[in-house]
């Protein structure tokens, strides 16, 4: 993977762009447990990327994670995201190489 640094925003002018936009804390306060919210983040996440796959007009999706880390046993959007990217159950949807992590996003380069 590729580490960038500066404007997230850049990002937003590559070909075939999609956002997906993880800030739900600004839609007031979580009605599911702290576990369920990562699970979804986990789910909306990779049916992103099916369904960008889907789309020959998409070559990336921007997921807008924030910056926020996780500390020990703890996760977060970000943290979620990261491991999906990194992981196995990506592989079928994006170009590991070709894809950034930045501070507070990711692009997910598609196949």
């Amino acid at each position: 993977m590729i580490h960038e640094h500066g404007d997230w925003k850049r990002f937003r002018d590559l070909p075939g762009v999609r956002e997906v936009d993880f800030h739900w804390s600004d839609d007031g306060p979580r009605e599911v447990d702290y576990w369920e919210a990562m699970e979804e983040v986990h789910r909306v996440a990779l049916n992103a990327l099916k369904n960008a796959q889907a789309d020959p007009d998409i070559n990336y999706v921007l997921f807008t994670h924030g910056w926020s880390t996780s500390g020990p046993f703890k996760m977060t959007a970000r943290s979620v995201i990261r491991s999906l990217m990194r992981g196995k159950e990506s592989t079928p949807y994006i170009v590991k190489a070709k894809s950034i992590q930045h501070d507070s996003v990711f692009v997910a380069a598609m196949k």
